[in-house]
């Protein structure tokens, strides 16, 4: 049984590493995911578990996000349907995380100018990838 849980936390660690590798980096994106989720965390006093959470659905969002701005940068009405749709969809997913009080704590973090998405994703986008 011991050699058996071992051997799959090494092929886990395996996957997640491959996973990892293939996975497009774009500072920019990294940045401002790391950014709004560290703010986020600060806002609505999420442990370390929800922050892992947190910063992988930021990450998620954020790379949706330029893949629409990149998509439909000449259909501004398009664009803003798609982001609209991605923010709809990480708001589900975050809300099933919280609880009730944290919710009330996201609804005002989300009146704060640093917690605007659109800017996010422009600036992100708008920033040279290496």
């Amino acid at each position: 049984m011991k050699n058996f849980t071992l051997t799959l936390y090494f092929l886990f660690a395996l996957v997640v590493s491959a996973v990892a590798q293939n996975t497009p980096s774009n500072p920019a994106l990294e940045k401002a995911s790391s950014d709004i989720t560290r703010l986020m965390v600060e806002s609505m006093s999420l442990n370390e578990n929800e922050y892992i959470k947190l910063k992988n659905l930021n990450s998620e969002r954020l790379v949706k996000a330029a893949e629409a701005e990149k998509m439909y940068s000449d259909d501004a009405e398009m664009r803003e349907v798609r982001l609209r749709e991605i923010e709809d969809d990480f708001e589900e997913k975050l809300f099933k995380m919280l609880n009730s009080r944290q919710v009330t704590a996201y609804a005002e973090f989300k009146t704060k100018p640093e917690a605007n998405f659109l800017s996010l994703v422009q600036s992100a986008s708008a920033a040279p990838k290496k």
